[in-house]
């Protein structure tokens, strides 16, 4: 139980960091794009040149100018079975779930619900969905309305911050049951400028690999 509780806070933690806010090359590298990661790292993920390294510990990210960006992070699991056809069960230390989907609407969406308030599932994507070939995989686009904290200046103000209008975010994700691991890639956009970015975003995830 307190793996899974780690797994998840660590899980929502990339996004709250992300809101707030080169490694080298090799001959696979795309053309306008660079490695970002450490090397000991099981996936290989490019992000376009004008994009910043934004890794921390725990996960892997980039962002563009308007802050809006992509991270990678991977939970590990007890193990990822098939039963010889298309179906498989992902299994963790403290329940058995059957295909990402069950993952994601019995213990990852909850909990996010749980931590943010005005949170909406948009899209959801659970059949012929890949990323980096792994078809274990489903993707959601989902908003999340959060009051902004800006820095205040005026003396005034004992605390230093004052809250600000609603910001809402637009979020899409993609799981992937890969050898033994959950890989969640996460794309965070103010809702306004989620499209600006959808190009090069889905150029990042046709490059990914494991």
């Amino acid at each position: 139980m307190k793996t899974k509780i780690l797994s998840l806070i660590l899980a929502v933690s990339v996004l709250m960091a992300v809101f707030t806010s080169c490694s080298g090359k090799n001959d696979d590298t795309p053309k306008g794009m660079y490695r970002i990661g450490g090397e000991a790292n099981s996936y290989h993920l490019y992000v376009p040149t004008t994009w910043t390294e934004k890794s921390a510990t725990g996960f892997t990210s980039a962002a563009c100018q308007d802050k809006s960006n992509i991270s990678m992070q991977v939970l590990s699991v007890k193990g990822i079975f098939t039963n010889g056809a298309d179906g498989y069960a992902i299994m963790t230390n403290s329940n058995t779930y059957y295909e990402i989907n069950d993952y994601f609407t019995k213990e990852y969406f909850p909990y996010l619900t749980a931590t943010f308030s005005n949170v909406e599932l948009k899209e959801s994507f659970t059949t012929n969905q890949t990323l980096g070939g792994c078809k274990h995989t489903a993707k959601y686009v989902y908003t999340i309305t959060r009051d902004e904290v800006r820095e205040e200046t005026q003396k005034e103000n004992e605390e230093g911050k004052v809250l600000v209008a609603k910001q809402e975010y637009t979020i899409m994700q993609i799981f992937a049951a890969y050898d033994s691991s959950i890989y969640i890639f996460t794309y965070t956009a103010t809702t306004e400028n989620y499209n600006l970015h959808l190009e090069e975003v889905n150029l990042i995830i046709e490059n990914f690999k494991f």
